[in-house]
């Protein structure tokens, strides 16, 4: 590593690269003489250019953010040879995804790097099968977050499989790349800071029904476990982990406990999230984090679903309405066996919205006549999974199916069934 870094403080304008997460660096020679040097590490925590072209919403890019790689440091260390920083960029990205996973364990879909036009056009880069996707805001990183630097670079993106846009977007990851999935990767977030903090002033309406243990606002705590929510979690210990996973910066923003002579505030422990869940009150929660989250989507898109979910320990039993595509929630309840659980819950979630045009899928535990009418009479059409448990119904489809063949309707023809 000694070389290298002499190398690149040499050839490179910026000098050798300070690493920043997982890394690797590639040695490109011919007949054991060093032509280039190409050092990879973590890819930037946000770029619009990036996750517009991927497609990523915000919960996905928090989970998946490791699944791409960014190119540090480019130095080619020779001169006078044609083609050959092309040349080392195309056998570079053929062989970073399988050399990655053999030093971290799992393997990327995407390589990302920034080149600065006021100084190179990025000929080599789109030679090599790169793709450039605008220009960035023009902010560096400065420790936990990005400051404005005045000096915006060309992004640029190399897919290292073929369907690499698809499966950073497949409702699953699997394979090599499913090792490579973080939760909450360390202050990352599935929210903009401005949402992050109109969030924790809406929770800090929920009464807090603790009478010890309050060193923990209770706002603090229910915006880390809608977080995880909005990411996909359900474990408590899951939450737990997230608590830890917050910067200074995010912790300043949640109301962090901060302990005498700490500088950066203590993140709740398990014990806090099991005794506020156990005793929020459900409704008041649920009516603050709906009003929320219609606030912030404005539009409901155009296909939902209802989806039951617990809560770690059965802490809390949560129904949500989500965006099918994103699978980011729109609104969400909590359910109790005592009011007829995640059926009821559902049927009311709906039956309190307007949702007009918009279509409701949703599994066999709601296939019934209520939730079927509630639908309607919130104007959308409903597609409803029908099995054992609706004996008559599914007789009666499964008659029909025999007489008729399969067939698919147009779109102009689609109603609810």
């Amino acid at each position: 590593m000694e070389r290298v870094e002499r190398e690149l403080e040499a050839r490179h304008y910026l000098g050798s690269a300070v690493k920043v997460g997982h890394g690797l660096v590639q040695i490109a020679e011919t007949r054991g003489r060093w032509v280039a040097l190409l050092v990879w590490g973590a890819s930037a925590k946000r770029l619009k250019g990036r996750e517009r072209w991927i497609g990523w919403d915000a919960r996905t890019r928090a989970s998946r953010l490791k699944l791409v790689v960014n190119q540090h440091r480019f130095a080619v260390l020779v001169d006078g040879v044609n083609n050959l920083a092309s040349r080392v960029l195309s056998l570079s990205a053929k062989g970073l995804g399988a050399q990655w996973e053999e030093r971290h364990g799992y393997r990327p879909l995407l390589a990302e790097t920034f080149v600065d036009v006021e100084r190179f056009a990025g000929t080599c880069y789109k030679a090599a099968g790169w793709e450039p996707l605008g220009l960035t805001d023009g902010n560096r990183r400065s420790a936990d977050y990005y400051v404005p630097n005045a000096r915006p670079k060309q992004l640029w993106v190399r897919p290292l499989v073929g369907d690499a846009r698809q499966r950073l977007c497949a409702p699953e990851v699997g394979g090599a790349q499913e090792r490579g999935l973080n939760a909450a990767p360390v202050g990352v977030m599935p929210l903009l800071q401005p949402q992050l903090e109109s969030l924790h002033e809406a929770l800090r309406s929920v009464p807090d029904p603790r009478r010890r243990n309050r060193r923990h606002r209770s706002s603090t705590v229910l915006t880390i476990v809608c977080l995880g929510l909005l990411m996909g979690q359900r474990r408590v210990m899951d939450f737990v982990r997230l608590a830890t996973q917050l910067n200074r910066r995010q912790r300043e923003l949640l109301w962090y406990y901060k302990m005498p002579g700490k500088k950066v505030g203590v993140a709740p422990g398990k014990d806090v999230f099991y005794l506020l869940l156990r005793s929020i009150d459900p409704e008041a929660l649920a009516r603050v984090l709906n009003g929320w989250l219609l606030a912030q989507r404005g539009e409901l898109p155009a296909n939902l679903a209802l989806d039951g979910k617990v809560v770690g320990d059965r802490l809390a039993q949560i129904v949500s309405l989500v965006d099918q595509e994103s699978g980011a929630p729109v609104a969400q309840g909590l359910m109790s066996d005592a009011s007829g659980g995640e059926t009821y819950a559902g049927r009311r979630l709906v039956a309190e919205r307007e949702l007009n045009g918009a279509v409701i899928s949703a599994d066999a535990g709601h296939s019934n006549y209520e939730t079927a009418r509630a639908v309607v009479e919130a104007g959308a059409d409903y597609v409803l999974q029908i099995k054992g448990n609706t004996p008559v119904v599914k007789k009666s489809l499964q008659s029909l199916v025999d007489r008729r063949p399969p067939f698919l309707p147009t779109p102009t023809s689609a109603t609810g069934a």
